[in-house]
């Protein structure tokens, strides 16, 4: 299975977005609708004399899935919501977390100071979610949470793929401590040749297929738990952004670890 195969296969569950907040009309609301994937994106205004960070926005969800990132891709905008549904209640955010989100803090795997930042409710709340346009920022901020799982298990496989090989000497350090201090196995997949000194106790995979170079991608295997195991991959975009899916289902992580091992035969 390749990369493409995979991110075109995947399935995204049917939400909602209402965002709660004081007149006027905030600008996150526009963001959430052009950024993220989720099917209509409602204002409702608070009381004027409501603060502004009281703010908040609820996610709900219907049963109904698309059948393939293919089909989405055929589905209109107007469609999405003259067929949305209600559906069922499945978190609410406050609004600075929204927009801690869009520019979030990256924060090293081991650092804990962190481990309560808001920006991190709105990675396990859209999660399964495929974003329309994530920026590199965004990306790796979801990636450190990734890592940062993988850390505190401390066992396991972690993959990765970077689209250049300069992204990953960028990031050596950050393996280096991983794959020293802890017994996971790390596994990096780079598009272009590899001609710097080995990073100790990483395995990297050179020349790993001309996908690796279209995709963010990242998945840890839980060491065995497979309430443990997470997965991202993203595609870039024409205009530099990203379309990017996150998800903790063993069965999605293991196909998406399985086309990033795929990528190199």
């Amino acid at each position: 299975m390749t990369l493409s195969d995979y991110f075109d296969r995947l399935e995204a569950p049917t939400r909602t977005v209402t965002v709660y907040a004081p007149p006027p009309r905030p600008a996150i609301v526009d963001r959430i609708e052009t950024e993220t994937g989720v099917d209509a994106v409602d204002y409702r205004p608070l009381p004027a004399a409501a603060a502004a960070d009281q703010g908040f926005l609820v996610v709900r969800e219907s049963e109904q899935r698309y059948a393939s990132r293919e089909d989405e891709r055929g589905v209109t905008a107007g469609n999405r919501h003259a067929s949305r549904e209600t559906g069922d209640f499945v978190a609410a955010i406050g609004l600075e977390a929204a927009r801690e989100f869009l520019e979030p803090p990256i924060v090293a795997p081991w650092d804990e100071t962190d481990a309560d930042a808001a920006y991190r409710r709105v990675i396990e709340v859209f999660e399964a979610t495929v974003w329309r346009a994530l920026d590199r920022r965004q990306l790796l901020a979801i990636s450190r949470e990734i890592e940062a799982r993988a850390w505190r298990v401390g066992g396991g496989t972690l993959r990765v793929s970077f689209q250049r090989a300069a992204a990953l000497e960028a990031m050596a350090p950050v393996y280096v401590r991983l794959a020293g201090e802890s017994a996971l196995d790390v596994h990096v997949y780079i598009a272009d040749d590899w001609e710097r000194p080995a990073i100790p106790g990483v395995t990297i995979h050179a020349d790993a297929g001309p996908e690796i170079g279209e995709f963010w991608a990242i998945t840890f295997d839980g060491d065995g738990d497979e309430l443990r195991t997470s997965g991202l991959v993203a595609r870039e975009r024409a205009d530099g952004t990203f379309e990017g899916y996150w998800t903790d289902d063993a069965a999605l992580v293991a196909e998406l670890e399985e086309a990033l091992r795929d990528s190199v035969d």
